[in-house]
């Protein structure tokens, strides 16, 4: 696997004064979030297992034998006297056959320290790090996107949470856990969160509009590719992704949203670029680049209602996390920018944690 030397830009004084501030400011009491509309609710008895086995994320492993806990509550609560380290949740739910379910989110409340969540074997976001590379999250709000295509086709779903403490109390500790439905675009915005083509090292033949790219792996965007298998990597990665316009939609003015993007990016629309953060070929971050939102205006025409459109992101990631990390991620148009954040902020429970933990390397 191809890395990169550098050196270390991201200093230790920073990441302690960082936490410091979080530490305060996740103190106060003032701090809430907006929930979104909640169409199932996840509190109450989930089935637990202490130890670690990725087994234990597959919809059909046999759970018979698992203990029954309260979620949320903190495993010292449940009975889990003075245990630290790696254990387990499971539970399932049944959506209604009307539910419309291309803008649902997994909320899962504060989680102590960190998680992986899976859904029905696929997994869907985390928060913190694992051992070797451990830092906590534990006063985060958990809320991660629900990919359309990763709810089963006969109703019954299958969460799995796998947690890491690293000591004192552990697991989904408090919070509004459920599923929800979240509306946080405007009249005409266009989301492009959810399931994107991945494809490690660097070609710039993966601009192109109609590259073949139905061999690439695929990745929940936003979310770091190291909570997604690829935690060794650092280096050059493509992002792409095909979507097609109503025809009923008026394309003039528009902005892409791309959130935040770890460390450097270069972006096209239909083999065309539209923007850039950071130098790319410098291979070098610097001045805050992986903690701006990437804001870029689209030439009018170069979008075609009723045809299939494609979005190709060149990134490059020079340590610890990488990739497009945090939302929003839509295109909108101009005239809707300020109706746009009010709306996301709104619905979006981890608007404000998010930057927070935008802090935390």
């Amino acid at each position: 696997m191809i890395t990169y030397q550098k050196k270390l830009i991201k200093p230790k004084t920073m990441r302690s004064l960082s936490f410091a501030i979080i530490t305060f400011i996740l103190s106060l009491p003032f701090i809430t979030f907006a929930q979104g509309d909640r169409i199932e609710s996840l509190r109450g008895k989930w089935l637990f297992q202490l130890g670690d086995n990725k087994d234990y994320a597959k919809p059909d492993y046999d759970d018979s034998d698992w203990e029954v806990v309260y979620v949320p509550s903190t495993w010292q609560k449940e009975g889990f006297y003075n245990y630290s380290g790696y254990a387990w949740y499971r539970t399932t739910f049944e959506l209604d056959n009307d539910i419309n379910t291309n803008s649902l989110f997994l909320k899962l409340g504060r989680i102590d320290d960190s998680d992986e969540v899976y859904l029905n074997g696929k997994y869907i976001g985390g928060m913190g790090g694992f051992p070797p590379d451990y830092f906590t999250a534990f006063n985060v709000q958990r809320s991660y996107y629900i990919p359309e295509e990763y709810l089963s086709q006969n109703g019954r779903n299958t969460i799995a949470v796998r947690v890491f403490d690293e000591g004192g109390v552990g697991g989904i500790t408090n919070g509004f856990i459920g599923i929800y439905q979240e509306n946080a675009g405007t009249e005409n915005s266009i989301s492009l969160v959810g399931n994107w083509k991945f494809q490690l090292f660097d070609n710039m033949d993966y601009a192109e509009r109609n590259f073949n790219d139905s061999d690439w792996d695929n990745i929940v965007v936003p979310s770091t590719w190291e909570h997604q298998g690829f935690s060794e990597y650092d280096g050059f990665a493509w992002y792409r992704k095909k979507f097609t316009i109503s025809t009923n939609k008026e394309l003039k003015d528009m902005i892409l949203l791309l959130g935040k993007i770890d460390d450097m990016d270069q972006v096209y629309i239909n083999g065309y670029k539209v923007g850039e953060t950071g130098d790319i070929e410098r291979k070098w971050a610097k001045d805050g680049e992986w903690d701006k939102y990437r804001i870029y205006y689209i030439p009018n025409g170069l979008l075609e209602p009723g045809k299939q459109n494609t979005i190709a992101v060149r990134v490059y990631d020079q340590e610890q996390r990488g990739g497009i990390y945090q939302g929003p991620v839509a295109i909108i148009p101009r005239t809707e920018y300020k109706a746009f954040w009010k709306q996301y902020y709104k619905y979006h429970e981890n608007g404000f944690a998010n930057w927070i933990m935008s802090w935390q390397y």
